[in-house]
């Protein structure tokens, strides 16, 4: 169960095993009006509206293994840059409970200006053999990532973490972004992302347009594939790290919401769905 949430939050460290697919290089492609330079998505305001709230269910194989929620906060400040406050949270259901119990929280502060993150927390269960609590805090910052990891009651540790130039995204940041992101099908974009004390290399490509069936109802949606591979502390791909494959569905409205979304593992398909939606304040968009 651990590595329960980034599955459902881009799935960058879903249960291993996926099978790799072709090696993923930086791309160039024209999103809209914008250019997206050496691969690296384009700076803009986040579409995340104060309020906003969002509920899934998180299965495999039929099985409901627990919920995932994203809420959207109030505008804040934070080193003198205003930001907007994401947290995302995945509790297990009481049956799954019974199994592995999981109950893992991720707040990011994300720049009103560029969508960048600029700092990240993490609270999750330490690993799947140690039930400890690991908090881990990233402070995103030019090419670099500062991380302070904690460990139950032990001593504080101190790492740095090499990131590329399309770096500055934690994964609700990216998640964010990605409702921001309209491209014509066979777009790329690449990311460095934080996820706890790892940051993973994601590239995402859009595939196209659907009518998904949702628990909302019949919604039209874009697809988007991704990919990712985790990252060393300097920048280098991680050669023990295997690939993780998923798809993503937003809504192709003027919300653009995540209506669903596919981790791909050895164990089967996990699938992320949206069973509730709140719009917030839109007074100030």
């Amino acid at each position: 169960m651990h590595g329960l949430a980034a599955a459902a939050g881009l799935a960058v460290s879903a249960c291993a095993g996926a099978a790799a697919p072709a090696p993923m290089g930086t791309k160039v492609a024209s999103a809209g009006n914008d250019l997206v330079l050496g691969g690296g998505p384009v700076a803009r305001p986040p579409l995340a509206v104060p309020g906003e709230r969002m509920l899934y269910r998180v299965s495999i194989h039929g099985f409901e293994l627990a919920e995932f929620s994203i809420a959207v906060g109030e505008l804040a400040t934070l080193d003198g840059a205003e930001v907007v406050i994401v947290q995302s949270a995945a509790r297990t259901t009481r049956v799954a409970a019974m199994l592995k119990p999981v109950e893992d929280v991720f707040t990011s502060w994300i720049s009103t200006r560029d969508g960048r993150s600029l700092r990240f927390v993490s609270s999750e269960r330490a690993s799947k053999d140690d039930d400890r609590k690991e908090v881990t805090e990233a402070r995103l910052g030019a090419g670099t990532v500062g991380l302070r990891v904690q460990r139950g009651d032990d001593p504080p540790l101190d790492e740095e973490q090499v990131i590329a130039g399309h770096g500055g995204f934690d994964l609700n940041s990216f998640l964010v972004f990605l409702r921001g992101w309209e491209a014509e099908p066979g777009a790329r974009v690449d990311a460095d992302v934080v996820r706890s004390r790892y940051v993973w290399r994601v590239q995402m490509e859009v595939v196209g347009y659907e009518n998904l069936s949702t628990a909302l109802g019949n919604l039209p949606a874009v697809r988007y594939d991704g990919e990712g591979v985790r990252m060393a502390r300097d920048g280098t791909t991680d050669t023990a790290s295997d690939r993780r494959r998923f798809s993503i569905w937003l809504s192709d409205d003027a919300d653009r919401v995540p209506v669903r979304l596919v981790a791909r593992t050895d164990y089967g398909d996990i699938e992320m769905a949206l069973v509730a939606y709140e719009p917030g304040d839109t007074t100030g968009r």
